[in-house]
């Protein structure tokens, strides 16, 4: 895909949002959550956490902590920081405004090295 702008564009910003919108598109983020970044306060992150963790069995473990039982901690995550987030193999795809953005991918690491992401939603 290419992004392209025209001699009536007014924010310069709006090529690399549309580059996130694509990129979210690709990770299978519903359609309308993802030109949700085209909106002014809101930002993405792609949170890669495959790296953090050798150990598969770990790894699936600490995923699943991040989760919860039925999508609870997740769903409590969104609640809180009124942001989308979706979980899909290696990676953690969050929407929201900037600040909650970053606390979720604190959140996300901490949960990859071992810290339960209740401790965090207290």
């Amino acid at each position: 895909m290419t992004v392209r702008t025209t001699a009536k564009t007014i924010d310069p910003f709006s090529i690399i949002k549309a580059r996130d919108a694509i990129k979210l598109i690709a990770r299978s983020v519903p359609f309308a959550q993802a030109l949700r970044i085209m909106e002014d306060n809101i930002f993405c992150d792609i949170i890669k956490i495959r790296s953090y963790i050798r150990n598969t069995k770990r790894f699936v473990k600490r995923r699943q902590r991040l989760l919860g039982p039925e999508g609870a901690t997740l769903k409590a995550l969104e609640l809180l920081t009124g942001c989308y987030i979706l979980v899909q193999g290696s990676t953690v795809s969050v929407i929201g405004e900037f600040k909650a953005v970053k606390v979720l991918r604190r959140i996300v690491i901490d949960t990859m090295r071992n810290i339960h992401p209740i401790y965090h939603i207290k």
